[in-house]
């Protein structure tokens, strides 16, 4: 599938989720989300959020930390290789990185003092794989202070995986049967990250992969 046919799949996921709009233990995650979507949810333990050192990789996984040079005489190519979830759902990359990794970046968009830098997000052609719109905010500091992703996928398994392994969101209860809602908290049980997952409002068999619409904050733990 070529990039701009891509992007033009995360457009449309944009629209659908403009339209209306984080789990368990990491074995259990995608058992939880298809059992809830067939017979109702299912509630966990807390459990505190946490974050890898900045500029570290991930020697559980070992999955490498962010380059962030590219050279002077770099710039982003059609070419550029999908950006799967776990390399963009960082709190340690830079607005350089962010700048250098995208071809589009959207800018000059102030929240609470943060300065937000939006992309466009397709991780992949798989059912499981988003696509929609990614949002890093910068503190003073300029470390990511928040990150936001809106869009669609047609199995929020790994995305709520992901999660759950990395940044620990738990499956809460909540009062409206549409929405299943994981959750993370620090160290002083402060809320620091949600992941809402409805059902799209027209689910049709060829679009596989938008019948979800998923909504995710996550929040630098202080």
């Amino acid at each position: 599938m070529g990039f701009k046919k891509l992007l033009l799949y995360a457009g449309g996921a944009l629209l659908l989720v403009s339209s209306s709009i984080s789990v368990c233990t990491v074995t259990d995650v995608a058992r939880d989300i298809r059992k809830y979507l067939f017979s109702g949810p299912k509630t966990t333990a807390n459990a505190p959020m946490s974050y890898a050192p900045e500029g570290a990789g991930d020697a559980s996984t070992g999955i490498p930390a962010p380059a962030l040079a590219i050279g002077p005489d770099s710039s982003p190519a059609e070419t550029m290789p999908l950006p799967s979830l776990v390399e963009v759902l960082r709190l340690d990359v830079t607005v350089e990185w962010v700048l250098q990794r995208w071809p589009r970046v959207t800018t000059g968009l102030p929240q609470l003092q943060l300065q937000g830098y939006r992309v466009p997000l397709v991780s992949g052609t798989s059912v499981s794989d988003v696509a929609g719109s990614l949002t890093y905010y910068f503190n003073a500091r300029q470390q990511v202070q928040r990150i936001t992703l809106r869009g669609t996928t047609g199995d929020p398994s790994v995305l709520a995986t992901i999660l759950a392994s990395r940044y620990r969101f738990t499956r809460r209860l909540t009062n409206d049967p549409s929405i299943v809602l994981y959750e993370a908290v620090d160290s002083s049980n402060r809320p620091v990250g949600s992941l809402k997952i409805r059902s799209a409002p027209v689910v049709q068999a060829n679009q596989p992969h938008t019948r979800f619409l998923v909504d995710l904050v996550m929040d630098r733990a202080e």
